[in-house]
């Protein structure tokens, strides 16, 4: 299976990759979200795996548009807890250093570390990205903020593990595909979808009223500008169970009346 993730060999979706599916597949580097999607839909990609929340950072606003923008559907989820490490040049110390480059949402975690170090911090498009400049441009100077899979994959030596300023840090990843699963997978599962409403008051509290009648527990909300019209939003939720659960089928037959667009995303198995 070809799976394509967004940014270098290394970086923390090639990590979720490889402890969520195994190493027996292809993984194909890309720049930006985007051409995740792309990828995905043109078929070069079986699937798409893509960070969409972080515990500390919050949702990434640019993978819930484009899930808007694409027509393909989410088959999974995976979790991984970020540790960050300060890499650098075999042979060098951590005195030595006096640049850091990496993802600008790496250096904010590691705050509390960063300001105990005379560096400076460079600004990376990603995590993994920094720390195979940094093997390219030899200088014992320089380091990155990345993960362990980096640190092997460019041969690079571990100045610091641990570094983030705060150690509950977990990011939340989807596998989007072209393909929807057919059947209810065994065990637990989330179902995902996007709603528009109209602009009138009241109009979220009877969206959202169904799933709390119907006791189904809602575990994301949220809103994304409709980018079509000024302070208008769409809805982005996700809730436990599946979509032909004769629970969930009469919740969204109910929230469809409500509605202006309803979209559901996927249902899968949510470890």
């Amino acid at each position: 299976m070809k799976v394509a993730f967004q940014g270098e060999r290394g970086a923390y979706s090639h990590e979720a990759i490889l402890s969520h599916l195994g190493q027996d597949h292809e993984v194909i580097p890309s720049p930006t979200f985007k051409e995740v999607f792309e990828c995905t839909a043109s078929g070069k990609a079986d699937c798409g795996f893509l960070p969409i929340e972080n515990s500390l950072t919050g949702s990434i606003g640019e993978v819930y548009d484009l899930l808007s923008d694409y027509c393909l559907n989410i088959t999974g989820e995976a979790f991984l807890q970020i540790q960050h490490a300060l890499l650098g040049l075999p042979g060098s110390q951590l005195d030595q250093i006096e640049h850091i480059y990496s993802h600008p949402q790496a250096l904010w975690q590691c705050e509390e570390f960063l300001v105990t170090l005379n560096a400076q911090r460079h600004v990376f498009y990603d995590t993994a990205g920094a720390a195979k400049w940094v093997a390219e441009q030899r200088e014992s100077k320089n380091a990155a903020i990345a993960g362990r899979l980096a640190a092997r994959l460019y041969r690079l030596t571990v100045l610091k593990e641990n570094i983030a300023t705060s150690k509950q840090n977990t990011t939340r990843f989807i596998i989007v595909s072209r393909n929807k699963s057919l059947s209810r997978p065994e065990g637990s599962c989330k179902t995902s979808l996007v709603i528009e409403l109209k602009h009138e008051p009241g109009a979220l509290h009877r969206a959202l009223a169904p799933f709390a009648e119907s006791g189904i527990n809602l575990t994301t909300l949220q809103s994304r500008p409709l980018r079509t019209k000024n302070w208008h939003y769409r809805f982005y939720l996700d809730f436990e169970g599946y979509q032909d659960d004769m629970q969930v089928r009469k919740v969204l037959g109910e929230l469809k009346g409500c509605v202006v667009n309803l979209r559901v995303l996927g249902s899968y198995p949510s470890p």
